[in-house]
């Protein structure tokens, strides 16, 4: 399940945000929670603290756990155990994840909690992406830690990186005002024109 998360820091008032760093992999690693009229929805999750988690899910009933490509198992186990909700992710992202899935995704499919699935060919297994108003939850294909800030997933990690990038693309047709990660922190200021110039 990797590292627990001490906190969580709210975004916005429906998105909230947690990561702790991961020794093994020597990186953050990072989820998010959205509140959206079905419920609260889990993209990732990694373990957050008795206390916290608490806290966080007394804002609103969990309601699913949606994960992004099959390296992305994490505490999903854990999360459907505890709150009796379903996981859902990619049929391609199955195999990988090694824990039965309750329903799979597919491209331009709606995911419990409202957002709309893309999926993002080229990059890890299943890999896809949840957006929806402004809001924009991506896995492993783009990140945003340090050194090098906010980026396209690096090459030797990507399946294709010439077509994630072609499929990452997609993206500008929708409103991103905000992108969550996987991997660092939500990025909250003129996300859509970053991420334009990052495809250029």
């Amino acid at each position: 399940m990797g590292k627990t998360a001490d906190e969580f820091q709210q975004v916005t008032p429906s998105l909230y945000f947690w990561q702790a760093y991961e020794p093994s992999v020597k990186c953050d690693l990072s989820s998010c929670a959205l509140i959206t009229p079905a419920g609260m929805v889990f993209i990732d999750p990694i373990p957050l603290a008795a206390p916290s988690l608490k806290e966080l899910t007394a804002l609103a009933k969990p309601a699913a756990i949606l994960l992004s490509n099959g390296n992305h198992t994490r505490a999903a186990a854990d999360y459907r155990s505890r709150f009796c909700v379903p996981i859902f992710a990619h049929a391609e992202a199955a195999q990988e994840i090694g824990i039965p899935l309750d329903g799979t995704l597919a491209d331009g499919d709606i995911a419990p909690g409202g957002m709309r699935v893309v999926s993002l060919p080229g990059g890890g297994a299943g890999e896809i992406a949840f957006v929806g108003e402004g809001v924009v939850c991506v896995g492993d294909a783009l990140i945003h830690v340090e050194p090098n800030g906010f980026a396209m997933l690096p090459a030797k990690y990507c399946a294709d990186a010439r077509q994630l990038a072609l499929s990452l693309r997609k993206l500008l047709s929708f409103d991103v005002r905000i992108l969550t990660f996987a991997h660092g922190t939500p990025l909250t200021a003129n996300a859509q024109q970053r991420l334009t110039a990052l495809l250029a």
